[in-house]
C-alpha cells in the first residue's frame, strides 16, 4: 500500500476542471485499493506535503500553477516522485509560443504565428502580418481559456483583450480550416488518434467539458498516411520537449489533410469527456489500470543523482 497525495485544484483558471479530474482519479484509487489523501493545491500546499510525506504525488492539476512546472518544482524540492512530465517539459509545453519556436527549429509543421507581449507592446502599435481568419489565444493557459477565432479587423482588439485576461503573452495564429485531431501518448508510445467535431463553433471551453456538445471519432477518420505522420511528429515533439509518461498532442489538418502541430498537453484532462482516457479505453486499457501505470512511472527529474 502506498500513501498517495492526490493533488488537485489550485489558483489557476482551470481549478474547477482539475476537481473533476481528481474525482475520476479518486474512484480509480478506490478501485485499486490504494491509500491516498486529497490535497488541495492552495497556499498551504508545501506545508501539507511536508507533513504528509507521501510516497508519490498523483497530479490532477491543469493549467497555471499545476501543469506549468510550478507544482513539479515543489515536488522536486520535497523529493516526492510525481506523475507526468518533469519541470522543464511542463514549463515548455505550457508556453505555446515557446513551443512553436522549437517546432520551427526542428522543422515540425505548425501554423504561422505572431506573438504580442502586452507588457512591452501596445495593441495600437502592433502590426498584424497574418491574413484573416486568425486564432487569438493566451500563450500560457489551457482548456481553450481566452481563445477566439477572429474573422476580421473589427473583432481583433476585443479578442486580444479577452486573451490578455489569462496571459500578457498573446499568441496570434493563422487559422487552419479543417479537422482537429489529437494523438495521446502513453508509456512512450502513441495511442489511437481522436478526431474532435464540435457540433457548433470551435472546440472551446464549453464544447470540451459539457457532455453532448462534441462528437469524438476514434480512431480519427483520416488517411493512414496522415495518422502515421501525426504519430511521427508526436514522438519527435515529445522527445524534443522531454515529455514523459503520458500526454496529448493536438493537431489541425488543412483541407489536404496536412497536419500542423498546435500544442502539447503534459497533464491532459481525465474527465468523463477527456480524450486520453477515451483512447486508452479503445485500446483495452481500463481506466484504473491507466492510473496504476502512470503512478508506477512517477519519478523525479533528479532521481538517483547527487
Amino acid at each position: 500500500m502506498k500513501k498517495v497525495a492526490l493533488i488537485y485544484g489550485g489558483s489557476g483558471a482551470e481549478s474547477e476542471v482539475s476537481k473533476v479530474t481528481a474525482k475520476a482519479f479518486s474512484k480509480a484509487l478506490d478501485d485499486l485499493g490504494e491509500q491516498y489523501e486529497w490535497v488541495e493545491a492552495d497556499d498551504l500546499l508545501p506545508k501539507k506535503l511536508s507533513i504528509l510525506k507521501p510516497k508519490l504525488a498523483l497530479l490532477a492539476g491543469h493549467g497555471k500553477y499545476a501543469e506549468d512546472g510550478t507544482l513539479q518544482g515543489l515536488c522536486e524540492y520535497l523529493k516526492i516522485p510525481y506523475t507526468g512530465s518533469g519541470v522543464l517539459a511542463s514549463s515548455l509545453c505550457m508556453d505555446k509560443a515557446f513551443c512553436k519556436i522549437l517546432f520551427e527549429k526542428h522543422n515540425l509543421p505548425t501554423a504561422k504565428y505572431q506573438l504580442l507581449d502586452l507588457k512591452i507592446q501596445k495593441i495600437e502599435n502592433f502590426h498584424l502580418e497574418l491574413s484573416y481568419p486568425i486564432v487569438v489565444k493566451p500563450s500560457r493557459d489551457g482548456s481553450s481559456m481566452g481563445v477566439s477565432v477572429v474573422q476580421d479587423e473589427k473583432s481583433f482588439k476585443a479578442a486580444v483583450q479577452f486573451a490578455s485576461q489569462y496571459d500578457h503573452y498573446v499568441l496570434i495564429e493563422k487559422f487552419i480550416d479543417g479537422k482537429e485531431v489529437t494523438v495521446p501518448i502513453f508509456k512512450g508510445k502513441p495511442l489511437s488518434s481522436v478526431e474532435i467535431k464540435p457540433k457548433h463553433g470551435f472546440y472551446d471551453y464549453e464544447n470540451k467539458y459539457q457532455q453532448g456538445r462534441t462528437e469524438y471519432i476514434l480512431p480519427a477518420n483520416v488517411e493512414k498516411r496522415t495518422i502515421d505522420r501525426m504519430q511521427e511528429i508526436t514522438m519527435e515533439a515529445c522527445h524534443i520537449l522531454r515529455v514523459r509518461s503520458y500526454a496529448r498532442v493536438d493537431f489541425m489538418l488543412d483541407k489536404s489533410e496536412s497536419p500542423y502541430i498546435m500544442e502539447v498537453n503534459t497533464l491532459p484532462g481525465c474527465t468523463p469527456t477527456s480524450l486520453v482516457p477515451k483512447a486508452a479505453a479503445y485500446e483495452g486499457i481500463e481506466f484504473k489500470n491507466f492510473i496504476k501505470q502512470i503512478m508506477e512511472e512517477a519519478t523525479l527529474d533528479y532521481e538517483g543523482l547527487k
